[in-house]
């Protein structure tokens, strides 16, 4: 038997909000703040005989509507607020008007998941989607705005009836939501609920968003979803205050730079849009580290025989037929640390069976994931692996979940996560990618499956090291020279403090027989056309910049056989108070390379880009 508790007192009086009325809509004003109540009061529900004997113990919370906004005739939606509950298809609400008369709002939707965060109910035919017929892979029922829902309830049993919410008469006095639970065990709360009240005519109301939830952390690019509106003809995306009009799909993909966002979107109908969902929040993480990878090649069934478990004691003794992948992999030269472990193409059925190890070439072995969700060799997660990628690094990325996300744990770059196991039991340690010793020579992948009828593969794996990488390039010139050639930059690696790095910057493709330089700055790129109008090349250094050493470009008059090119480490010897200098780890420098093409607009031409990056 669970204990239940008050949740919120019952608010003796609500106030009408104004709210903006769209063209179309009928919702002229809201009563807020009803009261809540656990669900259900006592007890953990049922007691009932579907549908003759009502269960005993109901939530009840009430709202008195002291008054009604003008023109207002009937009720338009209700909302239930901070609604959960372990269970839907146990619930049955029922809204209750001052002259005592009951109707139904949801009767048993035949749904399995869970309910968590605020749902609207409207007129069943109006704009909102109806109930679906499963939970569609999703641990909790979407939150957002849905059509009544009367069920199998046969309309009139126990005084209930199936009545369409635009045709309640709206009235002053004292409104009720109850709550029967017609199953034991499961429970939940109501915090408040709202009744509107306007005219008879569907409403375009707020879109329920989905994903990501408030305040989430995500990697981007991010998805942008929300519960489709069966009356909107497009939706309206605003993110950080900037418009997307008219998008016809109720998913929206963006690509923000790391940091917090805001979102909210509206549904748009032939008459306009209709009121903006709530503003939510999401934290984008930055983008991971580059990395130089190299294959394990090769992947296996997990377990190689068998279904898991064979001969395991958690945490004593391991079980005996693990997926064990060994290569001889020879980090790239010179590198830091390991930074990643890909997992492509892992799969699994239950995720909470599984533990990850690497083994480096001292025979040290190190923890990547420990059982997900599992607590002192408990089952841990019973969502899948669904045969993306799995990216694992040592910090900085998304967390393993506590709880799953639906029926799939979805792919993508993920911390270690150790679990309940304890450092060094079975010589298996705790190690960050980090600190894990980085040398050529048999890198070990070990996947156990602690626990007997499930299954999987692994397609394959890589390790990813910090160095070196190729310094990256940007800003492409939209055009050609004269003498249709395209000038490419390109650096030998990136540079370090020490100036011991090999780093010699070459722009090739250049006209030949001309004269050109080097240029950078350490303030970032810019973008802008080269000449006023059909500029056939950019400039994509910010200012300040500093020449490096003028040079003939070689080669060829009228051919793209000529170069310009440049030893860095030379240059920052011999211009000790250049821009920029004394260079630290973590600086950033951008370099162009620019050359003479008289007929060309202001008689010279620019290359594309390059970002350099100081590393220790």
């Amino acid at each position: 038997m669970h204990a239940h508790r008050l949740l919120k007192t019952l608010a003796a009086a609500a106030s009408i909000c104004s709210i903006a009325v769209h063209a179309q809509a009928q919702t002229l004003g809201c009563a807020t703040n009803g009261g809540g109540s656990a669900i259900p009061v006592a007890g953990t529900g049922g007691g009932g005989v579907y549908p003759a004997t009502l269960p005993p113990s109901p939530a009840t919370a009430t709202l008195n509507v002291a008054s009604l906004p003008a023109g207002a005739t009937v009720v338009t939606e209700v909302t239930l607020r901070g609604l959960t509950h372990t269970y839907f298809n146990d619930l049955q609400f029922v809204l209750v008007d001052p002259a005592g008369g009951q109707h139904n709002l949801i009767a048993r939707a035949p749904l399995t998941c869970d309910l968590n965060g605020d749902y609207t109910v409207v007129p069943s035919g109006g704009c909102a989607q109806p109930y679906p017929a499963a939970c569609a892979g999703t641990a909790i029922f979407p939150p957002g705005a849905y059509a009544q829902d009367f069920g199998a309830w046969p309309t009139g049993t126990n005084g209930i009836s199936n009545t369409p919410l635009n045709t309640i008469p709206a009235a002053t006095g004292l409104w009720s939501v109850v709550v029967y639970d017609w199953a034991a065990v499961d429970v939940g709360a109501l915090t408040s609920f709202d009744v509107c009240f306007g005219g008879p005519n569907p409403t375009l109301i707020a879109p329920g968003q989905v994903t990501p939830l408030n305040n989430a952390t995500v990697s981007a690019p991010v998805t942008l979803e929300w519960a489709a509106l069966a009356c909107a003809t497009a939706y309206d995306i605003e993110v950080d205050g900037v418009l997307t009009t008219n998008q016809l799909s109720n998913t929206f993909v963006v690509n923000p730079a790391p940091g917090v966002h805001t979102w909210r979107v509206r549904g748009r109908d032939n008459i306009g849009p209709g009121p903006f969902s709530g503003l939510r929040n999401f934290t984008v993480l930055p983008p991971p580290p580059p990395t130089t990878c190299v294959s394990g090649n090769g992947g296996g069934l997990i377990p190689l025989t068998g279904t898991g478990g064979v001969g395991s004691v958690w945490p004593t003794t391991f079980p005996a037929n693990e997926l064990a992948l060994t290569s001889n992999i020879v980090p790239p030269s010179p590198s830091a640390q390991l930074i990643k472990v890909e997992l492509q193409g892992l799969a699994h059925t239950w995720v909470g069976d599984l533990q990850v190890v690497l083994t480096d070439p001292t025979g040290g072995r190190h923890n990547l994931i420990c059982r997900p969700g599992s607590v002192g060799g408990t089952v841990g997660l019973n969502c899948d692996l669904d045969g993306t990628d799995y990216v694992i690094f040592a910090a900085g990325q998304l967390d393993i979940p506590t709880a799953c996300p639906g029926t799939s744990f979805p792919g993508g770059n993920y911390n270690q996560s150790f679990g309940s196991w304890n450092s060094g039991d079975l010589g298996v340690f705790n190690t960050p990618l980090s600190a894990i010793p980085v040398s050529a020579g048999n890198w070990t992948l070990t996947v156990y499956d602690w626990a007997g009828g499930d299954a999987g593969a692994l397609s394959n794996w890589s390790l990813c090291f910090s160095g070196p990488v190729a310094p990256p390039t940007f800003c492409t010139p939209p055009g050609t020279t004269t003498n249709g050639c395209t000038p490419t930059i390109a650096a030998t690696g990136n540079p370090n403090v020490a100036q011991n790095n090999n780093c010699v910057i070459t722009v090739s493709n250049v006209e030949g027989q001309k004269q050109g330089l080097l240029f950078y700055g350490v303030s970032g790129q810019v973008n802008f056309p080269w000449c006023p109008t059909n500029s056939p090349s950019l400039l994509c250094v910010k200012a300040p910049t500093q020449r490096i050493f003028p040079q003939g470009t070689g080669g060829t008059t009228g051919q793209c056989n000529g170069q310009i090119q440049n030893d860095w480490n030379a240059f920052q010897n011999t211009f000790v108070g250049a821009v920029g200098a004394p260079f630290s780890s973590g600086t950033v420098v951008t370099m162009q390379g620019w050359f003479r093409d008289p007929p060309a607009c202001k008689t010279t031409f620019l290359s594309q880009g390059i970002s350099l990056t100081y590393v220790p």
